[in-house]
């Protein structure tokens, strides 16, 4: 918990606290190093991709290709797989990546978006509110980014323009 103020507030006093999962789909925010890694290690190794929205944190498990969401309110938290309720066309089996909370403003729809790295196809992904995935866009398979990953979601200020890469082949779609 930082205590500073401004743009250094993050290297100046405060309290370093780790993610620690519990029994019974509980978590705790702990200050010792090695109760953090043992259960990062065991629970969501490889870990990437952070977003909050209304008191909900959610990270994705590379390894494990799963999704997180961590309600910091009742200090519980739930899990799945990525891309385990699919709609549409397309696929979503490789390892999730970058992860944004969009809302928007006019309606009650709620989406997190995902990149995806290490699949012959990889794209961008959308979890709605309900569980169920959507794909954006995908790599024609042994196409010039098959193999490559998508990198750097984003939205305009008016959220009516979506923007996201392939690493590799350096290139921005908007």
């Amino acid at each position: 918990v930082a205590d500073g103020y401004g743009w250094d507030s993050l290297h100046e006093g405060g309290v370093t606290t780790y993610l620690e999962f519990l029994d019974g789909n509980k978590f705790q925010w702990t200050s010792s190093l090695s109760a953090g890694e043992k259960s990062a290690s065991k629970h969501y190794p490889n870990s990437e991709g952070i977003a909050y929205h209304n008191s909900t944190l959610y990270f994705v498990s590379k390894t494990i290709k799963s999704i997180f969401m961590l309600d910091l309110t009742e200090m519980t938290y739930t899990s799945e797989r990525t891309g385990s309720n699919f709609q549409g066309q397309g696929s979503f089996n490789a390892q999730p990546d970058q992860i944004i909370k969009s809302v928007h403003d006019h309606d009650d729809r709620k989406y997190i978006y995902f990149t995806e790295e290490g699949n012959t196809a990889p794209g961008a992904h959308a979890r709605d509110g309900e569980g169920t995935y959507y794909t954006l866009f995908r790599a024609i398979p042994g196409g010039r980014f098959s193999g490559d990953e998508t990198v750097g979601i984003a939205f305009s200020p008016d959220r009516k323009r979506f923007y996201c890469g392939y690493q590799e082949e350096g290139v921005l779609f908007e």
